[in-house]
């Protein structure tokens, strides 16, 4: 039975006030997540930059969920419980964590499974919906990671997995049981808003495949929630300078208020684990957004994060490879 090295990729967060920067600037110097004219140097400049003028706004949005992100302890759960699933399914599985903008890193990862002494690695990114901007970073960087470092062992890429049987029951799931808090008269009919993170605009032109796939995952979640709906998709986390795609989330919001909808439920569809965009953007941002326009009643799905379905979905989604 060879050893097999899965690395969890995902976006990670700040864990104290003192990394919001650091964070933040690591984003925008990406060039895959944010492209831009020049080369290395610009989008260092540029990261450096847009961290110096937010660094404020996001500690403030930090410390209203407690000073940072839980990202990193969720991730980890849900590693410690796909290495479970897949070692009680006969797999010799050993789970490690890369974040792509804060620590543990892409070194961290290769260099725990190097001492696993694992014979092949496979990345699964924590993004069910490929975008070059997180999936294809994340690969990016292992890639180079792994030929810095001079480790030849044999890699493959999880892409992606927004159409996966298993991910999109679950993801139904929390959708019905969203649903379930309401009345039983108040069910069908039911205004949820699907709210997927944005990207910018200069990525989708490029032939970036996130919008096709994300649209593709509500419309499958849809089908598998025993309830009729109406469900509309919106995008957030849109920083300016950048132009993102959209209807943003606040407008869709708007939307559904001006179609005489008081009470809206919200699925942070795109998302696997609570994170400031959930915490913060879904739980206050946009509440305050649905008062404004009169939605008085507004409530959300749980997140994946560690509950027991985690581990066996996951391993769904590998067990091809393995």
């Amino acid at each position: 039975m060879s050893k097999i090295g899965i690395i969890l990729a995902q976006l990670g967060g700040p864990r104290d006030q003192r990394e919001v920067e650091p964070f933040v600037r690591a984003i925008f110097a990406d060039p895959d997540l944010v492209p831009l004219p020049g080369g290395p140097i610009v989008s260092k400049v540029f990261g450096w930059a847009v961290a110096k003028a937010r660094g404020p706004f996001v500690r403030k949005n930090y410390r209203l969920i407690g000073g940072g992100s839980p990202i990193l302890e969720i991730t980890l759960a849900q590693g410690r419980m796909l290495e479970e699933s897949l070692r009680e399914r006969g797999h010799d599985a050993h789970v490690s964590v890369a974040m792509r903008y804060t620590r543990p890193d892409t070194y961290d990862a290769v260099r725990e499974l190097v001492r696993d002494d694992v014979e092949r690695i496979i990345l699964l990114p924590m993004y069910p919906q490929y975008s070059t901007a997180t999936t294809g970073s994340s690969e990016n960087e292992l890639r180079r990671v792994l030929a810095e470092l001079d480790v030849t062992i044999p890699l493959e890429v999880v892409r992606t997995w927004y159409d996966h049987p298993s991910y999109l029951d679950f993801q139904a799931k929390l959708v019905k049981e969203m649903l379930e808090t309401r009345p039983a008269d108040r069910r069908k009919g039911s205004a949820v808003l699907f709210s997927a993170h944005g990207l910018p605009e200069s990525v989708v032109a490029k032939g970036d495949p996130y919008p096709e796939e994300t649209a593709a995952t509500v419309k499958a979640v849809i089908e598998r929630v025993p309830y009729e709906i109406d469900a509309r998709l919106g995008y957030q986390s849109r920083t300016k300078p950048v132009k993102w795609i959209g209807p943003g989330t606040e407008h869709v919001l708007a939307d559904f208020a001006r179609d005489g909808y008081d009470t809206v439920g919200m699925v942070a569809i795109s998302f696997v684990t609570d994170h400031i965009e959930t915490l913060y953007e879904v739980d206050m941002l946009f509440r305050d957004e649905a008062g404004k326009v009169g939605i008085h009643h507004y409530y959300r799905s749980e997140m994946m994060n560690d509950r027991p379905e985690v581990g066996p979905m996951l391993a769904d989604v590998l067990e091809g490879l393995l």
